[in-house]
């Protein structure tokens, strides 16, 4: 970024009177600031200043004919008058890569943080968590309705014809990837729980455990959605960052899968699998993608054989831990540089090339958020978890990882080699987004 304004490329010059040059010029600029928003450790102290000399965007490609650029949506016409607001300027689709990036950049140093806690709760209006969410609405409602996912009708298209306009759909894809998953890393469960984890259980608000499980539950959902899609149309996806995007969610169905409703485990033992085969088969184009498929495919057997230990006695044994040393390293891995041992470095051996494990001491003891209440099927009673201390573990799920059993650290080491959590916290967690605390919501007498 240093470079480019250095250069000269952040400013915009009348004197280049060549259209393709000051075209080509722009897409320059903005490639750098959109690898800068995506990948680039997200300091607190970085900031991005636009003014008048600030490069335009570049010109995006036009949007097919045949979608929503063509047609209009009679049931969402609104009629003309004093309060209506009109349509947002199309900026391009270009525009709009480059706006989320920027708020991606933001929720991933909010990721960052690793739960550290805070003055203000996720809840508050001013807090951090808040102000990213209010600002992915400010983005979507700045953005033409035509490019949301129904009016552009993705599902519609014929592979031939969204091959020969891949200029326009693969921004849109990395659009609509990229607004989930900003949602799915702000609502992650076990990122939320670390966050909260000083708070009081009887001080979260029960409309915001709904609203994150919601959130959590329905942007998994539409990754997965669209990950399937583009199979389905033989449509390529080769930008590396959309690992990322799938990895994000599969730390979240691990977490889910682990659970005694056999429907629901297969349910997310299935999206884990889609996800997962996703990453691996990126890694045949990026050797990022097998690096990163390689920690997931390790962070599932620590996770599977603490269940597994967890099983062995009726109820959870408290002592065991799960180390969330690879979970960090996968959550983070958009920001971080991780070079194959055998890699010559760029600069010679003045420039460490290999990033070095983070270390922490803390280890999480606390049990999580309980689930938000909701009514059953039968129309008597909110469902509760099936996972009861002193109840019975369902089975280990079966994932496309070896089938060797590894040995929990101890304590002590998992304190050394980072930071850790119950194991049953943790897979009370995956059964109804942020576990169960006792049945808190019903502690009460029954009838």
């Amino acid at each position: 970024m240093d470079l480019s304004q250095s250069s000269g490329l952040s400013s915009e010059y009348s004197r280049y009177v060549l259209d393709h040059a000051v075209e080509e010029r722009r897409r320059c600029y903005w490639s750098v600031v959109l690898l800068q928003n995506l990948y680039s450790y997200p300091a607190e102290s970085f900031t991005f200043v636009t003014d008048e000399r600030t490069p335009k965007i570049p010109q995006s490609p036009d949007q097919p004919l045949g979608t929503s650029s063509e047609i209009t949506d009679a049931a969402l016409e609104q009629p003309q008058g004093n309060g209506v607001s009109n349509e947002p300027r199309d900026l391009g689709i270009l525009a709009y890569v480059i706006q989320l990036s920027g708020l991606w950049q933001r929720a991933a140093r909010y990721a960052h943080r690793r739960g550290k806690s805070t003055a203000l709760p996720a809840w508050s209006a001013q807090s951090e968590y808040a102000l990213i969410t209010a600002q992915l609405m400010e983005i979507e409602t700045g953005m033409p309705y035509k490019y949301r996912f129904r009016p552009s009708r993705f599902a519609e298209q014929e592979p031939q014809p969204l091959r020969r306009n891949r200029a326009f759909w693969a921004p849109w894809l990395l659009v609509q990837l990229l607004y989930h998953s900003i949602l799915c890393l702000l609502n992650h469960p076990l990122l939320l729980s670390l966050r909260l984890r000083h708070f009081r259980v009887t001080m979260v608000p029960e409309i915001f455990l709904q609203h994150t499980a919601d959130l959590t539950s329905t942007h998994t959902e539409w990754i997965v959605h669209l990950l399937d899609q583009c199979r389905e149309k033989d449509f390529m996806l080769s930008d590396p960052f959309l690992i990322h995007c799938a990895a994000i969610a599969a730390t979240i169905y691990l977490q889910q899968s682990f659970t005694d409703d056999h429907t629901v485990r297969a349910e997310k033992q299935d999206c884990f699998k889609k996800c997962f085969s996703f990453i691996r088969e990126m890694g045949q184009y990026w050797p990022y993608g097998n690096q990163l498929a390689n920690k997931i495919e390790q962070f599932e057997k620590v996770v599977s054989t603490s269940f597994d230990n967890s099983a062995v006695t009726n109820s959870p044994n408290p002592n065991i831990f799960i180390d969330l040393s690879l979970f960090w390293e996968i959550i983070e891995s958009s920001s971080s540089s991780e070079l194959s041992t055998t890699a010559d470095s760029y600069f010679g051996s003045s420039l460490i090339g290999h990033r070095q494990n983070s270390h922490s001491a803390e280890v999480l003891r606390s049990r999580l958020l309980p689930e938000p209440t909701r009514i059953s099927h039968e129309g008597v009673t909110p469902s509760i978890n099936n996972t009861r201390s002193g109840g019975e573990m369902s089975r280990r799920p079966s994932f496309p990882s070896s089938t060797s059993q590894l040995q929990v650290p101890d304590l002590q080491s998992s304190q050394e080699e980072g930071l850790s959590i119950l194991a049953q916290s943790y897979f009370a967690a995956g059964q109804d987004f942020v576990g169960n605390m006792d049945d808190w919501w019903f502690s009460g007498p029954t009838v």
